[in-house]
C-alpha cells in the first residue's frame, strides 16, 4: 500500500515557491522540487540511501507529479542545493521569521566542539582546542544563533 506524502510544512515554510522561483532562472530538464521534496520527505518518513529511494518513491509513497526518481537525478538535485544554499537559506530564514513574527534584532549565538576518533582530517575536520580535551584529533565547531525566545534561526 503507497502513502500520500504530506507537502503543507514545506509549502508553508516558503520553500516550495521560492525553490520554484529560483529554479525559474536556471534551465533544468529534471523536476528539481519534486525531486528534493522526495529526499526531504524521505529522510523524515523512512531514511533510506539514495538507490532505496527510487524503489520508494515508486512503490512506497505517493508524490505528486514525482512517479520515479533516479540516483543521478538525486545527485544532480544536491548538487544544485551546494549551488544555491546561502539564497535559500536567507529566503527561508525571512519567511520564517515574517511568519513567526520573529524579532531579529538582537540573536544569541554559542558554539561548543566534538572531536572525531579518527586520524584523518579534511576541510571540515581540523585538530584544534577541543572542549574534551583531545587536541590531536580532528574536531568540528558547531555553531547555533537563537533569538531572544531561543528560536533558531541559523
Amino acid at each position: 500500500m503507497r502513502h500520500l506524502v504530506p507537502q503543507r510544512t514545506l509549502e508553508a515554510a516558503g520553500v516550495r515557491l521560492y525553490l520554484k522561483k529560483l529554479l525559474a532562472k536556471r534551465q533544468y530538464r529534471l523536476p528539481v522540487e519534486r525531486v528534493l521534496f522526495a529526499l526531504v520527505a524521505n529522510r523524515v518518513l523512512e531514511p533510506l540511501s539514495k538507490l532505496a529511494i527510487e524503489d520508494w518513491v515508486q512503490q512506497g509513497v505517493i508524490i505528486p507529479d514525482l512517479e520515479r526518481v533516479e540516483e543521478q537525478q538525486m545527485l544532480r538535485v544536491m548538487e544544485f542545493l551546494l549551488e544555491a544554499s546561502e539564497e535559500i537559506q536567507k529566503e527561508i530564514f525571512f519567511h520564517t521569521a515574517h511568519l513567526l513574527n520573529l524579532e531579529v534584532d538582537l540573536l544569541f549565538f554559542d558554539t561548543t566542539s566534538t572531536y572525531f576518533v579518527t586520524g584523518e582530517e579534511d576541510n571540515f575536520r581540523k585538530p584544534g582546542y577541543s572542549k574534551d580535551h583531545c587536541p590531536v584529533l580532528p574536531q568540528v565547531v558547531i555553531g547555533l544563533a537563537v533569538t531572544r525566545e531561543g528560536i533558531p534561526v541559523r
